[in-house]
């Protein structure tokens, strides 16, 4: 264990960048001023989260034994409780700092062109900072409890941004909807701690010694004094590890988007652009995943539940996969294929392949807020179009950005030597071969759920090969008559803000204000400035290269590298030892059986290589000379998920709490016996006010018929002790 202070440089140096934008930037309303402080502190935390993951106290946290810690003071002590405001960098947490603060870097500055203009600027960078500091709080927390505040704040952050144009009713309800989603996963994660803590004692994730205190972490005191629970059903309700796991999971479908908790993050769409590409792309949906993976020596003595983490992930991958290829809208497409990429990731973590989870984590990062700050650009490019139906033959006017989305159209598509052919490959790979993975030795489906992943895998490459045709190739159908439009200038506009010439016009309006505006006359699309390019580009090389840094062992020597697969051992102690009986007869058989097994993972990336190919290809053959071929309708209607939420959840729910427990027990018996007693009381005061009438004469009567009553009241006691 190593101290070293400048760990919390990390976190504070955003939020002192949301609070000089805050406090400042909105007097002097200075649009360089805010990009400067925003991008400034962004770019100091990247530098100091480099530093001390790669050469901090002789070879940086990515390659110590031990984790950097930073203790800053004891939040709170009651009895046997101990929770600090502490923070720690091991390989997990120090991977992630370091993809998050530098793709949100790039994310920051791609920000500052496609923001330009907005009269909210400052605002949106300050919320922007704001959420950087809340997820880089969440990744190198030390402790359960101080990760769930950056886990709430993710999600406070992600409110702010999704409802950023507040006038907007369709953003209004897309940040409702997701703050309300995620309030019903966060109730899971709450549960868990308070569990964990019941069964170990602790919510620390690092063993450590604080003010000569030696505090032990959760998943030591798990893998010393605790045993795997049964792959059954009642150990989901027995109040043990499997119970814990799946409630850490309630938390993480709701953050990462996964069923039953999907539906927010598309709508999220509402948001701002490089919104989508920070936040659902690259960093706080992939907050579940990295919950579950830093929580991975509970969850290897969970067997159920890494059961039901695998399936879920399975489902929700094909599920979003039939949605997208479907979607018109260039950012829907794309918030579809990051839900079914989640999915990928939690497939991986379900079949025990818990580092190949986070090299799809990282990989994903590249080439997805590559392809989200593509769309931007896109729909920059063409005045806040956002329409594929309305686009085509973009590569002429825009080649940077259609190059650009082409590695990442390439990368997620899974062709090699692209980022995302060595990612999904593994997850492909390690499904099929569960058993051998999974802690008890046995995974039920592993077959299944391995034929589901290679038919989402297909469909992936189709509907991004329908997106980039539909967007960059065919006819320019620019002004072309969509049906339910009422004239040929009539379009559907991304309203994220509204650009200088449109702002001139409406000098009266609100930049948040949503104005359906036409594409001009003679309008031709424009490339975006080197500001909104230079960040793709970047984006563009590391989704090309990115992935070779976890090549697998049984492809290194096909690409002629040396040191196979990196990133594993890089993240090797992270991931608990299962030293049960079935794990160590599962290790000690893969390794006698070594051969056989590099010869089956080559076949099968092979395999996994021809179903890309052939997916881009029936995606050409659908789509190229027909871009706007008819959709099945029940996938245009997104399987009408919405619609059953709506029907057999949400109204019924609403219509309870507005029928019997507001105007029934709220209004009729709680204010019924309020206004009751306010009415008794009132009438009680007009009888006794009759008694005052004004008059002495009045009051002496009253006074001598009292007395009259005290003195035949003795005279009467009297007599009757008497007798």
């Amino acid at each position: 264990m190593t101290e070293n202070n400048l760990l919390s440089l990390i976190i504070f140096a955003p939020l002192a960048g949301a609070l000089i934008n805050w406090l400042i930037g909105g007097r002097l309303r200075n649009e360089l001023f805010s990009g400067v402080v925003a991008c400034g502190t962004i770019f100091v935390s990247m530098i100091v989260a480099f530093y001390i993951a790669f050469f901090a106290d002789h070879g940086g946290a990515l390659h110590a034994e031990k984790p950097v810690l930073d203790h800053l003071w004891t939040w709170i002590q009651v009895g046997n409780f101990r929770a600090d405001f502490g923070l720690g960098m091991d390989r997990l947490s120090g991977i992630y700092a370091c993809f998050i603060t530098f793709v949100g870097l790039l994310i920051h500055i791609f920000a500052v062109g496609y923001m330009k203009g907005d009269k909210g600027f400052y605002r949106f960078f300050a919320y922007l900072n704001l959420f950087m500091f809340s997820m880089l709080t969440l990744i190198l927390a030390d402790n359960f409890l101080l990760m769930f505040v950056g886990w709430e704040g993710v999600g406070l952050c992600s409110y702010l941004l999704i409802g950023f144009y507040t006038k907007r009713n369709e953003a209004r309800e897309a940040a409702k909807k997701a703050f309300v989603m995620n309030r019903i996963g966060d109730w899971g994660v709450l549960m868990g701690i308070f569990l964990i803590f019941t069964l170990t004692g602790s919510i620390s994730f690092f063993d450590k010694v604080v003010d000569g205190q030696q505090v032990h972490s959760v998943f030591t005191f798990v893998a010393e004094h605790m045993t795997a629970d049964p792959f059954t059903w009642g150990a989901i309700f027995a109040g043990g590890l499997t119970s814990a796991a799946v409630l850490f999971f309630i938390g993480a479908t709701g953050k990462s988007a996964q069923i039953p908790l999907l539906t927010w993050l598309p709508d999220a769409m509402a948001g701002p652009t490089p919104v989508s590409a920070l936040i659902h792309a690259a960093t706080m949906v992939t907050a579940g995943v990295y919950l579950v993976v830093r929580a991975n020596a509970i969850y290897q003595f969970a067997p159920t539940a890494m059961w039901i983490v695998a399936v879920i992930g399975a489902a929700t991958a094909i599920f979003a996969a039939t949605i997208a290829i479907a979607q018109n809208d260039i950012k829907k497409v794309l918030a579809y294929s990051t839900v079914s990429q989640l999915g990928f990731m939690f497939l991986a973590a379900g079949v025990g392949a818990f580092t190949v989870a986070i090299f799809h984590v990282m990989t994903h990062a590249f080439f997805k807020a590559l392809l989200f700050l593509g769309s931007g650009s896109v729909i920059h490019g063409m005045h806040h179009e956002q329409d594929m139906r309305k686009m085509g033959n973009l590569k002429k006017y825009m080649p940077i950005t259609f190059i650009t989305m082409a590695m990442g159209w390439l990368a997620i598509c899974g062709i090699p030597i692209w980022a995302g052919f060595f990612s999904k490959d593994e997850i492909l790979y390690k499904t099929f071969a569960a058993d051998r993975y999974f802690p008890a030795g046995v995974f039920p489906g592993e077959e299944f759920l391995w034929g589901i992943a290679a038919i989402t895998a297909i469909l992936t490459a189709v509907y991004m090969t329908r997106m980039m045709v539909m967007t960059f190739w065919g006819t320019e159908r620019f002004h072309d008559v969509l049906p339910g439009e009422a004239h040929a200038d009539a379009a559907h506009v991304d309203t994220d803000h509204h650009d200088e010439e449109h702002d001139a016009a409406h000098d009266d309006h609100d930049d948040e204000d949503e104005h359906h505006h036409a594409l001009p006359a003679g309008f031709k699309p424009h490339e975006s400035p080197w500001v909104m390019t230079m960040p793709l580009i970047i984006l563009a090389f590391l989704s090309t290269v990115g992935g070779l840094v976890g090549v697998p062992y049984a492809m290194s020597s096909l690409v002629g590298i040396k040191e196979a697969n990196t990133f594993e051992h890089v993240l090797e102690p992270v991931i608990a030892e299962n030293k049960t009986e079935t794990a160590i007869k599962a290790k000690e058989n893969a390794e006698s059986h070594e051969p056989e097994i590099v010869q089956k993972e080559r076949m099968l990336a092979g395999l996994s290589v021809v179903m890309a190919v052939f997916g881009i290809v029936l995606g050409f053959a659908l789509f190229l000379k027909s871009p706007l071929r008819k959709m099945p309708k029940i996938l245009e209607q997104k399987w009408r998920l919405d619609e059953f939420y709506n029907g057999y959840i949400v109204d019924p729910i609403t219509r309870l709490s507005r029928e019997r427990l507001w105007k029934g027990f709220d209004v009729g018996f709680i204010d019924g016996i309020v206004n009751g007693i306010g009415h008794f009381v009132m009438e009680a005061g007009n009888l006794v006010r009759g008694l005052q009438v004004g008059f002495v004469r009045s009051y002496a009567a009253i006074i001598l018929l009292g007395a009259l009553a005290v003195i035949g009241y003795f005279i009467y006691y009297g007599l009757k002790l008497v007798a």
